[in-house]
């Protein structure tokens, strides 16, 4: 098991959002680019766990993000990681991604991707993705173009 290459991101205030508004976000650390198939074949030859659809065709670009992963299959990853390192691994809040997105340098691979986050709003979890920093959007049960990045936890939860 690798950890993640994580930046360290300071608790402040930070203006997010459309119409944008100031929220303090407490100190977290994300990681740089989001979960690569190379990551996620660690943790499904660990765990045994059911690989995302189209599982082959995603295994051959071993570097590039995984894809076709549901939200609880994200979490389960962040179990796997928190269980095997002893450091608390979850998914962001929509509060820190848009934060650290925010940040210039601070995250890699930000597009198209559709990233999980741990926020649930409307009835449905949130994801968010790098093209509008600002928009969000709800997953229905079309995981097509959505992978996720993790956050290692530094305040105890």
């Amino acid at each position: 098991m690798v950890e993640p290459d994580v930046v360290v991101v300071p608790a402040g205030d930070a203006l997010l959002g459309d119409p944008p508004r100031t929220e303090h976000v407490n100190i977290f650390a994300i990681a740089r680019h989001p979960v690569t198939v190379s990551e996620y074949a660690a943790f499904l030859d660990a765990t045994e766990h059911a690989p995302p659809v189209n599982w082959s065709t995603q295994r051959v670009a071993a570097e590039r993000a995984v894809e076709n992963v549901s939200w609880a299959d994200a979490v389960a990853y962040c179990r796997w990681l928190t269980v095997g390192s002893g450091r608390i691994y979850r998914l962001p809040d929509e509060r820190e991604w848009e934060k650290a997105a925010r940040n210039e340098g601070t995250l890699t691979g930000l597009g198209a991707l559709r990233e999980w986050t741990n926020s649930w709003q409307g009835g449905g979890r949130v994801v968010r993705r790098g093209e509008d920093l600002a928009e969000r959007a709800f997953a229905g049960t079309d995981f097509r173009g959505i992978g996720f990045r993790i956050v290692r936890g530094m305040t105890g939860r």
